[in-house]
């Protein structure tokens, strides 16, 4: 083993330790049964994280999805096989409310859920409100089945967001009646 990764071992910051205290941070809020107001306080942070994780995995999605649509169509066109499609990662780092960025862990289900969601989403086949509302399940199922908690958080808020500036912007239908008229 190099020298150089055996004293990642040592460093508290190296991502692989980062990453196995989230995994551990995720199963001790899992397994809380305490409704202290810690315990509440824990839930609500990892339910923040968690729809950070789905935002963030939501984007990566799509993002290496399309990356991956432009090397699979140069590889058609080349006459190479196709690559692999890509996969999600349990862990994420996002960033807190403070600005700080944390690693965060999300079983593998969820994680791989919220990234075929961008990148069906990317390959245009499921709409942004299908998009939203996968998302938002999603979100709901780990804050209510893993976490215990209630309290209601939107998920792909950015993207709710492009919608209704969309829905805003969009004009009539011109083929809708006129007020007053008669369609005879």
């Amino acid at each position: 083993m190099p020298i150089i990764h055996m004293l990642s071992v040592f460093n508290s910051n190296s991502p692989a330790l980062l990453k196995k205290k989230a995994k551990v941070t995720f199963e001790d809020i899992t397994k809380l049964t305490s409704d202290s107001r810690s315990a509440r306080s824990a839930r609500a942070r990892a339910a923040m994280l968690a729809r950070a994780f789905i935002d963030k995995t939501f984007i990566e999605g799509a993002e290496r999805m399309g990356a991956y649509q432009d090397v699979a169509m140069l590889c058609l066109a080349q006459g190479k096989p196709i690559p692999p499609e890509p996969v999600a990662s349990g862990f994420q780092e996002v960033e807190t409310a403070t600005g700080a960025a944390v690693w965060v862990y999300l079983p593998e289900e969820y994680a791989e859920a919220a990234f075929s969601l961008g990148a069906r989403y990317q390959r245009i086949d499921i709409t942004a409100e299908q998009a939203v509302d996968g998302a938002q399940n999603l979100l709901d199922q780990v804050c209510r089945y893993e976490f215990k908690y209630d309290e209601p958080l939107t998920a792909l808020t950015f993207l709710r967001e492009e919608l209704e500036m969309e829905d805003e912007t969009t004009p009539g239908d011109p083929d809708d009646d006129v007020a007053g008229e008669d369609e005879s």
